[in-house]
């Protein structure tokens, strides 16, 4: 409740702003702040371990998180000891930009979903998750999946405009530093990911048992009624009873 309660606090001062910012004043004034009130530490415009683009930002766990990576990185002065202190990574467009729009320019990626998939894949092991915001829209990515089509998919400021507390939790708890955080050697975000897999293959079964009766009742319903004038020994009737049956 406390932190919906300052995020649109934070919103309420920005909304008249928010839509008129380019991406780095978007990220100071209002993506930055938000990860600051779910408890992230921050390491903004860090370079990628194979030096091939940086990540708008580096989430850790908290600040004292970032400060001893910072520590090792600043000793070693190699980018992937920031790397592996952190838990995500964070890739900001201007406010409402479509992610699906494609860059007029040459890249290695053609979108900006796509963009957010392509640094996962070039980051440590223990970055698994990545954030790619518009700063209206939070979408969280993971790298078990490399179809950019598959993401979870918030309208924060929808969210805090309607004050459900309820309807905020959907956003708390998935994109709170918790729900990166290793424990028992997985995480919030994988446990869902698994549950979510499960359901799924459940539901296609059990749809595909469904459909297989509600064909059957469908087909001996319209036979036994004779409703349809079908004879049940002519096999084109009964073909065309199936595809009607279908479309039903």
């Amino acid at each position: 409740a406390e932190a919906l309660e300052e995020l649109q606090i934070l919103y309420n001062e920005e909304k008249q702003l928010v839509a008129g910012y380019k991406e780095d004043p978007l990220i100071d004034n209002w993506i930055s702040n938000v990860l600051e009130i779910l408890g992230f530490g921050t390491n903004v415009e860090t370079t990628l371990p194979d030096g091939s683009g940086y990540v708008d930002t580096l989430l850790f766990e908290n600040t004292e998180a970032r400060r001893d990576a910072a520590t090792v990185y600043l000793d070693t002065e190699d980018t992937a000891d920031l790397f592996e202190g952190g838990v995500g990574i964070l890739e900001a467009k201007q406010w409402g930009a479509d992610f699906n729009q494609r860059f007029s320019e040459q890249r290695p990626y053609r979108n900006a979903s796509h963009q957010i998939k392509h640094y996962l894949e070039r980051t440590p092991e223990n970055i698994q998750w990545g954030i790619l915001t518009n700063g209206k829209k939070w979408r969280l990515y993971g790298t078990k999946d490399y179809e950019t089509q598959t993401y979870y998919e918030i309208d924060l400021p929808e969210i805090l405009e309607q004050g459900n507390l309820e309807a905020f939790k959907y956003f708390y708890l998935f994109f709170r530093p918790e729900a990166f955080r290793t424990h028992r050697e997985t995480t919030f975000l994988d446990t869902v990911w698994s549950e979510s897999e499960t359901v799924a293959q459940e539901l296609g079964e059990d749809l595909q048992d469904n459909v297989f009766t509600a064909l059957r009742v469908l087909g001996r319903g319209f036979v036994e009624t004779n409703d349809l004038d079908i004879d049940p020994d002519n096999d084109e009737e009964l073909d065309q009873l199936k595809e009607q049956s279908l479309v039903l």
